[in-house]
């Protein structure tokens, strides 16, 4: 009898854990693709940049101004993203990440200040200003990719 109640009642607590397991996961997986997606829109305003520096889309300053302070914006989300248990699935994220988490807040909070110094170039023309801001978010970006990056 004692054996049937303890098994009734380990069935029980794996039913009632089972959907909260479920949950979790699905909840890790969502983060992923939050901040997959605001890293593709962060990178899709970094490439219209450089493509008007380039000189291979027309120079609308209200535009470009627009694209510097969209990315300097998105720039401070997809980091709250990063819980612990989101270094499997769908990700390339490095266990780095979690395992060193001064050196990614370092990386992260030196982006963010390198996406807001482009924000304001871009927005306080000569467009050959944001030049060099470019160039510091790119290599940022890079030098992050390398080192937390799977």
């Amino acid at each position: 009898m004692k054996r049937l109640k303890k098994a009734t009642a380990l069935v029980c607590l794996v039913v009632l854990l089972a959907p909260l397991a479920a949950s979790a996961e699905t909840r890790i997986q969502s983060d992923i693709a939050y901040r997959r997606e605001l890293m593709a829109a962060m990178q899709w305003n970094l490439v219209r940049i450089a493509q008007t520096l380039r000189h291979q889309r027309p120079y609308d300053p209200a535009r470009f101004a627009a694209e510097g302070q969209a990315l300097a914006s998105l720039a401070a989300l997809p980091w709250v993203a990063f819980v612990p248990g989101s270094d499997r699935g769908a990700t390339k994220a490095n266990v780095r990440i979690w395992r060193n988490p001064r050196a990614f807040g370092a990386a992260v909070m030196r982006f963010e200040a390198l996406a807001r110094t482009l924000a304001q170039a871009t927005s306080q023309g000569p467009l050959t200003r944001a030049a060099r801001p470019l160039e510091h978010v790119a290599e940022s970006c890079r030098s992050c990719h390398h080192r937390f990056i799977r």
